[in-house]
């Protein structure tokens, strides 16, 4: 069953943002699917997981993943990878910027009969803000000290 996981997890990240597939939320996340890392305002379940895409999709048009490990025991699958992709839109109240990003992401999944059924996530969301302006880096801006 682990192996089988892994290549579900492998298999939705993949046709969901290198193949810009978003049919695939359906076909994989449960009726019951959980997202504990869940944005203010996210719908439950499949809805939410398109939500989040959609979002991500508009602010990276070219929005890719690349997957580093893959860890999988019993039910649950760890993913550590990186999300790539051009600052073409708007983003959690964040201009365009045209400029290329990365952003390293930790996810544990939990499936059931072949579906999502949990996800946690741990993004890098200040390196993001980083990386778009949003945030100004130690030591630059800012007031003098």
């Amino acid at each position: 069953m682990p192996e089988q996981n892994k290549t579900l997890v492998r298999r939705f990240l993949d046709q969901l943002y290198n193949n810009a597939r978003p049919e695939v939320i359906d076909e994989l996340i449960a009726d019951d699917y959980v997202d504990h890392s869940a944005t203010s305002g996210q719908a439950p379940g499949a809805a939410g997981t398109r939500q989040i895409y959609e979002m991500y999709r508009t602010a990276f048009p070219d929005l890719r993943v690349e997957i580093h490990d893959l860890v999988a025991e019993d039910d649950l699958v760890v993913v550590r990878a990186t999300f790539a992709g051009t600052s073409r839109g708007p983003l959690m109240g964040a201009p365009p910027t045209g400029k290329p990003v990365q952003i390293a992401s930790m996810v544990i999944v939990r499936l059931r009969d072949g579906r999502f059924v949990e996800r946690w996530e741990q993004m890098d969301l200040l390196g993001l803000m980083l990386q778009l302006g949003v945030v100004a880096h130690p030591g630059q801006g800012g007031e003098d000290g």
